[in-house]
């Protein structure tokens, strides 16, 4: 029989050492906000306060009124369509790319248009041409630690996709989620944020809680060109008022705490990583992957388009998986699968040998009749809709 359910279909972390504390420290700093009415539409002061200042820092000048505090980053996505985005428009992004922010552009509805990432991650060419073609409304762009890649897109090509995005005047929207992962080199030589090299108020930065501290959080928020924040404050006055206070302080306490935090959290990842890695290299040699820099994943190449199919399979053994479709359109990345390394060391190996075993178990069955793969898989009723992040 199987043991308990090993969830590869998540890529988040629990909650750091410490969480506890900052809630109580939040706590104490709350009675300061109940003589008013709570509504937070920018978001609170403190919080603001210090996300700006971690802009700063990484080389991009901003204000505290540029940053609109929201209840995550796919939410302040969905703002952002929402305000800019209309039926029927197009919005760029790369392919693979996080899932739900498929889901979300489907919901307007919009016109999902996918740039390739290749082996050396974005071409700059393609995307230009792209852009010219297509005449999108927006684009979105993941450049640290790249969901599910694990790419990191360096500095020239962030300053040249500034530039395109300036002179095709494309609203684009960069996923800073997982930016503070860094796993192979010190935050001192992360390339600066894109929004750094964009002269034409075209590029808003979304960032969370979510990946670094704990999704449980709800917190994320947006840096915005000044001249687009009255925009996104009307569009959110129609949806919600204001993030939860007592989880904007929270997150407040996280931020000033970030360098410890942080220090921690990678150390803990670098372990998994290697742990995850020294596992497949073991019990599934065959699958190709390029170890990522940062980040929570890695993203990896099965022998077959199977990727659906094991997911079935994998969950009949105890463990979910994000398949390859999920992060594509049309049913791309059938030979793709995410494994995130966000479980104890012990619990990857344990899952990997799970999925060995249900590898070579697909691969037994070339005589029989396949399972059908992509859309047309029948899950089993208990990981209907397993959580992707």
């Amino acid at each position: 029989p199987v043991g308990h359910t090993l969830d590869l279909a998540a890529a988040a972390l629990p909650a750091p050492p410490g969480m506890a504390e900052a809630v109580e420290a939040a706590t104490c700093a709350l009675p300061a906000y109940l003589s008013g009415h709570g509504y937070t539409p920018l978001g609170v002061p403190s919080l603001r306060e210090l996300l700006a200042h971690r802009y700063t820092q990484r080389g991009l000048p901003t204000t505290p009124d540029q940053i609109m505090v929201m209840g995550g980053s796919l939410q302040a996505f969905a703002l952002i369509l929402r305000a800019f985005v209309s039926p029927g428009e197009r919005v760029v992004v790369d392919h693979p790319t996080y899932p739900n922010v498929l889901e979300a552009i489907r919901q307007v509805p919009a016109r999902t248009v996918p740039v390739p990432l290749g082996p050396d991650g974005w071409d700059v060419t393609m995307y230009e041409a792209t852009l010219r073609q297509s005449a999108p409304r927006l684009a979105y762009l993941v450049p640290d630690f790249h969901n599910p890649t694990g790419a990191l897109m360096p500095a020239r090509t962030r300053e040249r996709i500034a530039a395109i995005t300036a002179k095709t005047r494309t609203l684009t929207v960069v996923d800073e989620t997982l930016v503070d992962l860094a796993l192979d080199l010190p935050a001192s030589e992360m390339p600066p944020p894109l929004a750094a090299y964009d002269q034409s108020d075209h590029v808003l930065s979304v960032g969370s809680t979510s990946k670094c501290y704990w999704g449980g959080l709800g917190v994320g928020w947006v840096r915005a060109p000044a001249s687009l924040v009255p925009t996104l404050l009307a569009a959110r006055a129609v949806t919600d008022l204001g993030t939860s206070v007592l989880g904007q302080l929270t997150a407040a306490e996280l931020v000033a705490r970030h360098e410890t935090i942080l220090e921690t959290r990678c150390a803990m990842l670098r372990s998994r990583r290697a742990a995850l890695i020294d596992a497949l290299q073991s019990h599934l040699p065959s699958w190709r992957f390029v170890r990522p820099p940062g980040g929570l994943s890695l993203w990896c190449e099965l022998d077959a388009p199977v990727s659906s199919t094991l997911a079935v399979m994998a969950a009949q053994q105890g463990v979910r998986l994000a398949e390859g479709p999920r992060f594509g359109t049309d049913g791309a990345f059938e030979r793709f699968v995410r494994l995130p390394f966000t479980l104890p060391e012990a619990e990857l190996v344990e899952a990997v040998e799970r999925l060995a075993d249900v590898s070579a178990a697909l691969a037994s069955r070339t005589t029989e009749r396949a399972l059908p793969t992509g859309r047309g898989v029948r899950r089993p009723a208990a990981d209907l809709t397993p959580v992707v992040t």
